[in-house]
């Protein structure tokens, strides 16, 4: 079996002050063997990640803000440009061989979604821990009811933004490490051959940790 996160930031993120080093340490202490280093509207860090963590697989991601939502592209080769247009990002993505996935689908304001706009997508993340606001299940649950209905394909993480949110979302492989390649976890993901594995992160802590963070953010 093999664990990957797909939604991991870190201080090269606006949002983040968490070190490479520190995640690296956490994604150990859970078992995690891989990262899809998914920063906002970067991919800075991700060659410290490999520097530091030979033993993780570690994917190249980034977090692309939207109007319409965030949207992850997977196993890219080179940043994605920085514009509103979702169908040119879906191409960038795709030109480079990356997933492009809907991040946090349902996440608030957009507790409604067509059919057609998450069709577009190569997979929606289903599950995210930090998806507890405004109620707890209420967003992981409505993008687990789209994947039923459509049929789409899934990834799950944890949206790692604070160290205590590590290790809470995460989608398991059914091969081990040593078998992964990028070919092999795309064709998983798009063929649906994929498990969950976390939980939500609290409530409590994770508005604590918001405000904190964007405190921090002002401060530096």
């Amino acid at each position: 079996m093999m664990t990957i996160d797909f939604h991991i930031h870190s201080r090269f993120s606006f949002d983040c002050f968490l070190e490479p080093a520190r995640i690296v340490e956490l994604a150990r202490r859970h078992r995690v063997d891989g990262l899809a280093i998914t920063d906002h509207d970067t991919i800075a860090g991700v060659e410290t990640f490999r520097r530091l963590a030979p033993d993780l697989y570690i994917i190249t991601g980034q977090e692309i803000s939207t109007p319409l939502g965030d949207i992850l592209g997977l196993f890219l080769r080179h940043a994605v440009g920085e514009h509103d247009d979702v169908g040119r990002i879906l191409e960038e993505i795709r030109a480079q061989g990356g997933l492009a996935v809907l991040a946090h689908p349902f996440k608030w304001p957009h507790l409604v979604r067509s059919d057609d706009f998450l069709k577009q997508f190569d997979a929606i993340e289903m599950f995210n821990a930090r998806n507890n606001i405004p109620l707890p299940l209420l967003e992981n649950h409505l993008a687990s009811q789209a994947v039923k209905r459509l049929g789409l394909a899934w990834i799950c993480g944890s949206d790692t933004h604070e160290g205590f949110e590590m290790g809470c979302g995460a989608t398991v492989f059914d091969f081990n490490p040593q078998e992964a390649s990028d070919e092999k976890i795309k064709e998983a993901i798009l063929k649906r051959r994929v498990c969950v594995h976390g939980r939500e992160v609290n409530l409590i802590p994770e508005i604590v940790s918001h405000f904190s963070r964007n405190l921090r953010s002002r401060r530096s």
